[in-house]
């Protein structure tokens, strides 16, 4: 007879509870460097276009020692200027792996534009839903095609190795 391994909740932690919360930002911080691999302050405002959709502007706000904070956005072209929607502000902790939305500006139809515990029923389910938010819009990012390069120039004719290679 064969047993099937039952799931702790360090496996899958229950949806919307803390610990399924830092899963998403840690989620959420590999699929940000993922489309944004370098965070030098070289480049603080850049772009990334496809073909088939709109423009991604990452913008980045603050600089610290542990952590980065940046506003990400698509742009809309509108009669009276431009639309961004969503409108996330984001922030990495380089030392801990984690990103989270620290606020966020949507359609109506996305129930998380105040962190307002009083409006949203409570900080953690706001959080939630923001973050679960912002793990699907990355993931459509990325399989859509965006990201922002790395710059190849900088390491002149010294190339990193692709792969570490055992000993």
């Amino acid at each position: 007879m064969v047993r099937q391994a039952t799931n702790t909740i360090a496996e899958s932690p229950e949806q919307g509870s803390f610990a399924a919360l830092m899963e998403l930002y840690e989620n959420n911080y590999i699929y940000l460097r993922r489309l944004v691999p370098q965070l030098d302050g070289k480049r603080d405002a850049q772009v990334s276009s496809v073909d088939r959709g709109p423009d991604l502007h990452l913008e980045v706000i603050e600089r610290c020692p542990y952590t980065t904070s940046l506003l990400l956005t698509h742009r809309f072209p509108r009669a009276h200027g431009e639309e961004a929607l969503p409108d996330l502000q984001v922030r990495i902790y380089h030392d801990a792996r984690v990103a989270e939305v620290l606020m966020a500006s949507a359609s109506p139809a996305v129930p998380m534009s105040s962190p307002e515990p009083s409006q949203t029923g409570g900080t953690l389910a706001w959080r939630w839903a923001a973050n679960r938010f912002l793990n699907r819009w990355l993931l459509y990012c990325l399989g859509e095609g965006h990201g922002f390069p790395v710059d190849e120039g900088e390491w002149g004719e010294f190339r990193p190795p692709a792969r570490r290679w055992a000993v």
